[in-house]
């Protein structure tokens, strides 16, 4: 079972889920006619600015010791990591306005935004799992753009809201299993996440369609 968690918790990073949000809500909606390239090579920008230079960043943190474990497992260890993690999301919010996406991806990135930021300020006294927070903005997102019927292809509506929480439930059981939270830290990530994306992306798409 640990083995299990262990993959888990990596193959639902916190990293992976604002590329895994961007791309599900450009492909899985009206977006898409703007053709695969398009979609693509914004993932990749978004890869690079949300990905790639956060993990160089906590790789050079860890190699000049100012943190111990590249896991962050260690609560107190996570404020220059998180704070780097914000930094890039300020960077990828601004790069989706001038891109243009200013509806449900600019929604999903200012949600992610508020997240991080609430998960830094409570972090400071209790470990609120930012495991939960990510997968909790992408399930956010994916019943938002079902309730605001942002998914063309409705056939796909009730896959992704199932596959959004049976893996939220694996990886929040997973997160328990190797005692990196408790319950109650899980579900409040969980609840942080969903709530500040779904909020924020009503708020962004419709205001685009009122403009």
């Amino acid at each position: 079972m640990k083995l299990f968690a262990r993959i888990c918790s990596t193959i639902f990073h916190p990293l992976i889920m604002a590329t895994l949000g961007i791309f599900l809500s450009l492909y899985f909606s009206y977006m898409r006619m703007l053709g695969t390239e398009y979609i693509i090579n914004v993932s990749l920008l978004v890869i690079i600015i949300t990905i790639a230079i956060p993990s160089l960043g906590v790789l050079l943190l860890y190699k000049t010791k100012r943190i111990k474990s590249i896991g962050l497992v260690n609560r107190t260890e996570r404020t220059l990591p998180y704070l780097l993690f914000f930094v890039c999301y300020v960077v990828a919010t601004i790069f989706l306005w001038y891109a243009n996406l200013r509806g449900m991806q600019l929604g999903f990135f200012i949600g992610g935004l508020i997240a991080i930021l609430i998960d830094l300020i409570v972090n400071r006294w209790w470990k609120i799992s930012v495991h939960m927070t990510a997968i909790g903005c992408l399930t956010g997102l994916i019943f938002v753009m079902s309730y605001m019927q942002y998914i063309m292809y409705t056939e796909y509506i009730p896959l992704l809201q199932v596959a959004a929480v049976i893996s939220s439930g694996a990886l929040g059981t997973s997160r328990i299993l190797l005692r990196r939270h408790t319950i109650g830290q899980v579900c409040c990530g969980f609840i942080n996440g969903f709530f500040w994306v779904f909020v924020s992306c009503m708020l962004t798409t419709t205001l685009q369609y009122i403009q």
